[in-house]
């Protein structure tokens, strides 16, 4: 659900980017207090883990012209909390388009918004809401199943509402809009049922990992629990990405290219030429474009660039580099809010 440049006009980028700031540096004075020494490896693996699994894309089911790919927000701030969760999953949006150029520069606001911030608070109020009570692992499923959709269908709503703000459209809001649930409600689905299998994992072996503790036994040390996310970390970003689907993603699919449609035309039109600029110094600048190695130098462009196919080796390559890329920046990010906050103590 990474929206691209074409998506926004610039007040309406420069507006969100704006928000998206001032709403993370609220977070991260909120998080100053949560921020342990035992958080950091926590947060790091689940972050490298989360970005691989996002390089995932699987068709969705009975659409077999488009896919999806998990976002990870609410498995996240069910684990770390809604604090530490949104940092966490801001961090890897914000190396997946700085590095990848996976989202656009210009979207980078909308982005943080739809896929991190929104989707972290509400998934965790509504788990938080639908779990109270005594512990039911049946109710903590489900409630962790419904928490991924509404979050998922939150972020997807954004999108048509920036875009019709933007002036891009060439269809009514309402078909944009309707597209995007639909499509959406099936990432969700898919999304829940990841959710809970991490979920699972963490209850069978260390339940107490997850910040609203979970009932079961202590089966392994934390360490050994990191060390299995690390190691599910590197199979799913060697291995998994090498079989990911190549189909356009559900937001692609609802606006842009639709091969299961040969006639369909893209329902947005901007020919403002400061995205187009922007689009060119994102692809002239970004160091590893598609998650593919570069056919030219920093600040030059090959116009065969996109004519040329990835190996498998430079994919497996770019799922374990952005994974421990997106893990150093999380562990920089936390070092400063804590040391921060040892000089404010």
């Amino acid at each position: 659900m990474h929206m691209a440049n074409e998506l926004l006009s610039v007040p309406i980028a420069t507006g969100t980017l704006a928000i998206a700031a001032a709403g993370l540096a609220f977070i991260c004075k909120k998080a100053r207090q949560f921020i342990a020494s035992d958080k950091f490896p926590l947060m790091g693996i689940l972050g490298a883990f989360v970005f691989a699994a996002q390089m995932v894309n699987f068709q969705l089911p009975a659409m077999p012209g488009t896919s999806g790919h998990m976002v990870g927000a609410v498995l996240l701030a069910i684990i770390l909390g809604p604090h530490l969760g949104a940092i966490v999953i801001s961090s890897v949006v914000i190396i997946q388009c700085l590095i990848f150029q996976d989202g656009g520069l210009l979207a980078l606001g909308c982005n943080i918004i739809n896929m991190a911030i929104i989707p972290s608070y509400i998934g965790y109020f509504l788990y938080k809401s639908f779990t109270i009570g005594p512990f039911s692992s049946l109710r903590t499923y489900i409630g962790a199943m419904m928490a991924c959709v509404i979050a998922i269908e939150a972020g997807a709503i954004l999108v048509p509402i920036e875009a019709a703000l933007s002036g891009v459209l060439v269809v009514p809001f309402s078909t944009f809009l309707i597209t995007m649930l639909g499509v959406h409600f099936l990432v969700g689905f898919a999304e829940g049922l990841i959710t809970l299998a991490v979920l699972g994992y963490l209850q069978q072996v260390r339940p107490d990992i997850v910040v609203d503790s979970l009932q079961g036994k202590v089966r392994l040390s934390r360490n050994a629990v990191f060390i299995t996310l690390a190691v599910f970390t590197v199979v799913i970003g060697a291995g998994l990405s090498l079989v990911a689907s190549g189909m356009p993603d559900g937001l692609e699919w609802s606006y842009a290219e639709r091969p299961d449609q040969p006639d369909f035309k893209p329902i947005v039109s901007n020919v403002e030429p400061t995205v187009s600029a922007v689009d060119d110094f994102q692809t002239r600048y970004t160091p590893m474009p598609d998650y593919s190695i570069r056919t030219s130098k920093l600040g030059e462009t090959n116009e065969k660039e996109q004519e040329i196919k990835t190996s498998a080796g430079w994919t497996s390559f770019a799922g374990v580099a952005g994974s421990g890329l997106t893990m150093l920046f999380i562990w920089m990010i936390v070092s400063f809010l804590r040391k921060k906050k040892s000089l404010e103590a």
